[in-house]
């Protein structure tokens, strides 16, 4: 079964984030599946199934290094 809500870590500045949105930013980077960094356009970003489980799994990773990595809600698209 698909999610119809999730979350995912995306780079600061990319489509989604607080940046992204002043920017009008429609394309990006996330933390893929891989746990490597991806574009958002591949489909292969990790899926949280909250904002709180995005926030925990920043603070027990180092993957992605020197980015800020911020929880995006995404929503599936009818």
């Amino acid at each position: 079964m698909a999610l119809e809500q999730w979350y995912e870590l995306r780079v600061a500045g990319s489509a989604g984030t607080s940046g992204g949105f002043a920017n009008g930013y429609a394309e990006g980077i996330a933390l893929g599946e891989n746990g490597r960094l991806c574009a958002l356009s591949s489909g292969s970003a990790k899926k949280f199934g909250s904002e709180q489980e995005a926030i925990e799994f920043l603070g027990k990773t180092t993957v992605p290094g020197v980015f800020h990595l911020e929880p995006v809600r995404c929503e599936a698209q009818p």
